[in-house]
């Protein structure tokens, strides 16, 4: 009895050694780091402020703080599109593809000298078309969709889910909207965003002080035409500003005397030939949406303004002109022109 006492007290001593030599050995190789770490908050809170994209096609749209968290989630945030699909449910890969697009590494600041400089300041990356800034939630939606292979309004169009995610987790939005419109390459414009057709046939611009030739009477009916150069193969951009009168027939644009000829746009190597007035440009037209001298005061528009003054009766100075506030979102050789209907303009003094 004695013996098996012993042998029992043994195996007991024997338990306990080896319990501590485990601990030891746990601690000495950072049994501390089974210990779970703080993990980060993830709150319900955080959501879209626009649940519905309606982009148009060909003109590269950015949608900025459209994420808003509140201070029960920890920063910082990582945003993903996941899930692209059509409105039926069918895989829609197109949109999540690469494709080569102008990305700004340089400020623009309207200064720049040369087309050479502008370009210098961009550069080619590969984007998916339906892009997102990884760590703000900014979604970004690139200029290379076309309605030729992609579903634009009417249509339902497409669905994605946004996912959200720290090291406490992860979350989803799901069932964002993408309704692209269909391209429109300038702004303003007489086309139907849904069916694509010309609602009209002109553009109305601004004008001041301008009096008949004819009449003498205010000039009541001026029409603005935007168009692409479709004939025009040469390479690169241009711009192109023109006039016409009531009969058709060109008028100099030099005619328009007190223009800034120099910065009309923001454009270089102005030429002159058949009453026009040529620059090469860089496109978009503005390159992004910030004030400059070339601008409206928001600076998403280029302000092409056409002026002259002249004496009229009673020997009154008049400050005629002629503007247009536009945008070009496509690559190519454009022309605005200038229509007088019914009266062409009298640029003379009064007698």
């Amino acid at each position: 009895m004695v013996w098996i006492m012993k042998q029992v007290l043994n195996i007991y001593n024997l338990r306990i050694t080896i319990s501590w030599l485990m601990c030891a050995v746990l601690l000495n190789t950072g049994c501390t780091s089974l210990i779970p770490e703080d993990l980060d908050a993830l709150g319900d809170d955080v959501t879209l402020t626009l649940t519905e994209f309606t982009p148009y096609l060909g003109r590269t749209s950015v949608y900025e703080n459209v994420v808003n968290v509140s201070n029960k989630s920890t920063l910082p945030l990582t945003f993903n599109v996941v899930g692209v699909r059509t409105f039926e449910g069918a895989p829609a890969p197109e949109l999540m593809e690469k494709y080569p697009v102008k990305v700004w590494h340089q400020t623009y600041t309207g200064e720049e000298k040369s087309v050479e400089e502008i370009e210098a300041k961009r550069r080619i990356e590969y984007r998916p078309m339906l892009d997102i800034q990884h760590k703000n939630g900014d979604i970004i939606f690139w200029n290379t969709g076309k309605s030729s292979f992609l579903k634009t309004i009417p249509s339902d169009g497409y669905l994605f889910d946004l996912e959200i995610q720290n090291s406490g987790g992860r979350k989803y939005v799901r069932e964002v909207a993408l309704k692209p419109f269909k391209e429109r390459p300038y702004e303003p414009s007489q086309y139907d965003p849904a069916s694509g057709l010309s609602t009209t046939a002109y553009l109305r611009p601004s004008y001041l002080n301008i009096y008949g030739k004819r009449t003498g009477n205010i000039v009541m009916d001026v029409r603005a035409y935007i168009f692409k150069q479709t004939e025009n193969l040469n390479p690169g951009n241009t711009f192109t500003v023109s006039v016409v009168d009531s009969l058709g027939q060109a008028i100099d644009v030099k005619k328009f005397k007190d223009t800034d000829f120099a910065h009309l746009v923001h454009g270089f190597n102005p030429r002159y030939q058949d009453g026009k007035v040529t620059y090469d440009v860089v496109y978009p037209m503005p390159l992004i949406n910030y004030p400059t001298r070339y601008t409206d005061i928001g600076g998403d528009r280029s302000r092409i303004l056409l002026r002259y003054d002249r004496i009229g009766f009673g020997g009154l100075l008049q400050q005629a002109g002629i503007w247009l506030d536009l945008a070009i979102f496509e690559e190519g050789h454009w022309e605005l022109q200038f229509r007088f209907n019914g009266e062409s303009p009298n640029f003379d003094n009064e007698q």
